[in-house]
């Protein structure tokens, strides 16, 4: 054995140039790397193996369970007629009594116009307090009732939004519930009309005494003070 040792120690100093030292080491190497070379087949090997193996038990449980498939088809109809029936009836039980079942439907609120609301079911409206409902039944009494829906706006508090708010839970309908007779009411009367000033008042009573009793609402336009488009809008609430 130590004559091959030495021998291969010769050739390695002898072709490659290595001492006594490197050629052991290069010996000690070579193994070593033969080993890391084969290791990664052995690994494949097991693996492939092992695989096999799994594969090959899956086929076998394949198969048994389709034995056992086939197997429980062929048993007579018989046996399961019973289970179906009952099935069957609790089934139609179950639908039965779904549809008999129903959620009960919400009953809905009596449509009332804006024109007969009372202060306390405006509150009904979000947004609308108690505060604001009975401040705008008092300009609606005090005013005759509303001729247009942009009346409403006229009400300290009330915008846009929450008056379409209104106008959806109670709808608006013009309804001018009581009018001012022009020929016969006082200043102190002309004046409790929110559209008519106290000054207003006067100037149409003093005309009135001068130039006899109006016959018309553009009668009023011989004044001068007053605009057409003022005069349009009391005049839903003249009596002539």
């Amino acid at each position: 054995m130590k004559p091959m040792v030495n021998k291969v120690f010769y050739f390695l100093k002898s072709y490659f140039g290595f001492s006594r030292r490197e050629a052991r080491g290069f010996v000690f190497v070579i193994p070593v790397l033969i080993l890391l070379y084969a290791f990664p087949y052995w690994v494949s090997a097991y693996y492939r193996a092992s695989s096999e193996e799994s594969y090959s038990s899956y086929l076998e449980k394949f198969r048994m369970l389709k034995e056992d498939s086939a197997f429980s088809s062929k048993k007579p109809l018989e046996a399961n007629a019973g289970t179906t029936m009952l099935q069957e009836k609790e089934n139609k039980e179950a639908k039965k009594q779904g549809n008999s079942l129903r959620a009960p439907e919400r009953p809905g609120l009596n449509t009332i116009a804006f024109s007969k609301t009372t202060a306390v079911e405006l509150q009904l409206v979000n947004g609308v307090g108690p505060v604001l409902s009975e401040r705008i039944v008092a300009f609606r009494s005090k005013l005759g009732g509303f001729n247009r829906a942009e009346q409403l706006l006229e009400v300290y508090g009330v915008d846009a939004a929450l008056a379409e708010k209104i106008f959806a839970t109670f709808p608006f309908s013009p309804n001018i519930t009581s009018k001012i007779d022009i020929n016969a009411a006082t200043v102190q009367e002309l004046s409790q009309h929110p559209y008519i000033a106290f000054g207003e008042a006067k100037v149409i009573v003093a005309y009135r005494k001068q130039h006899g009793a109006y016959k018309m609402a553009s009668d009023l336009l011989h004044i001068r003070i007053f605009s057409e488009d003022w005069v349009d809008r009391i005049a839903p609430y003249l009596n002539f």
